[in-house]
């Protein structure tokens, strides 16, 4: 469970790092060609760990072909993360994605999709969602306020 811990904290930093360097890459080269660019450096720096530690390809014959479409889930991941930041600012932006990450995991739990262990929901679970939600809203309110101070401070 620790690993599973460490690895969750990992990605949830990488995934902020990377939204902010593709949403700066994107005003030079574009959202398109950012998520092309992206997929290709992904490519080659999962090519060379597959070399070295080696992996079973031949199993991609066992797979459905359903789960492929995770390739295009993850175009979709770059494209719109790298949008929102644009739009809406990194935190909020991550604020949004986290709720939206949330949600959308627990219907995988409790519809068993994808082949997943199916959960029952629990109030602890709604309520956990209401408080997330919540914070993300004051966060929002807190720093929007903290940015018109600065306005103000700055026009003075």
């Amino acid at each position: 469970m620790v690993i599973g811990i460490i690895c969750s904290a990992i990605a949830g930093a990488f995934i902020s790092v990377q939204a902010a360097v593709n949403a700066k890459m994107n005003v030079h080269l574009g959202a398109w060609a950012t998520t092309v660019l992206v997929f290709i450096v992904g490519l080659v720096g999962s090519l060379i760990p597959l070399v070295l530690f080696g992996g079973d390809l031949a199993g991609i014959r066992d797979v459905s072909p359903i789960y492929a479409l995770g390739g295009l889930l993850g175009v979709g991941v770059v494209f719109c993360v790298m949008r929102s930041i644009q739009l809406l600012g990194p935190t909020l932006s991550v604020s949004v994605i986290l709720v939206s990450q949330l949600v959308w995991a627990l219907g995988v739990d409790l519809f068993g999709a994808f082949g997943m262990p199916q959960l029952t929901l629990a109030p602890g679970q709604v309520i956990g969602l209401m408080i997330l939600l919540l914070g993300v809203v004051i966060f929002k309110q807190s720093q929007a306020t903290a940015l018109a101070r600065e306005s103000m401070k700055e026009a003075a």
